[in-house]
């Protein structure tokens, strides 16, 4: 099983950033990004093949927040929470988790990662999470090797080594908002 856990508040920031940005640059307008299309992306960067594999997918927003507004489908309750859908790289079950006031995002992303470290069905991580404020504390959680895992922290700046993959999320993005090499 891939698990794949994300902090929909910064993958949001990024993305206003890239649509606001590469939209100036190729001078047309981006967006919204697909969201099956950009976690299809995130599993090929990390490795993964077309076949039938189990994907969780953990989208953790803000309790203020309903939808996420640069991606469709978007509704975190009526669109995303238990939903599922299969395509070439296998089923993806989604689901939504408000971060309530008895925690904060950093908490709510750390214990994830430790639960998916934990699962003995899950054989890959792959997290997307703001590193710039909360990212010492997901090394710390990976400050070892875990047998039969491999983590991958999709990042836009580099973490320190450790045993994990640090693939860039902005390629995935780009995909996404269906933003090609050759305009580069």
């Amino acid at each position: 099983m891939n698990w794949i856990i994300i902090d929909t508040a910064f993958l949001e920031a990024l993305t206003t950033d890239f649509i606001a940005n590469f939209g100036r640059m190729l001078n047309r307008p981006l967006g919204p990004a697909d969201l099956c299309r950009w976690l299809d992306c995130l599993l090929l960067d990390a490795g993964v093949e077309e076949g039938e594999h189990a994907n969780f997918v953990a989208l953790i927003h803000p309790k203020t927040s309903k939808t996420l507004k640069t991606y469709v489908p978007s509704n975190f309750q009526e669109e995303l929470n238990d939903k599922a859908f299969k395509d070439r790289l296998g089923e993806f079950t989604l689901s939504s988790y408000p971060v309530e006031d008895l925690t904060n995002t950093s908490d709510f992303i750390t214990e994830s990662l430790r639960a998916a470290l934990e699962d003995t069905k899950t054989t890959r991580i792959l997290l997307v999470a703001d590193v710039a404020a909360y990212g010492d504390t997901l090394v710390k959680v990976m400050d070892k090797e875990v047998p039969g895992k491999s983590v991958y922290f999709f990042t836009m700046q580099p973490l320190p080594p450790g045993p994990y993959h640090q693939p860039v999320l902005g390629y995935s993005v780009m995909n996404a908002l269906g933003i090609r090499g050759e305009e580069l």
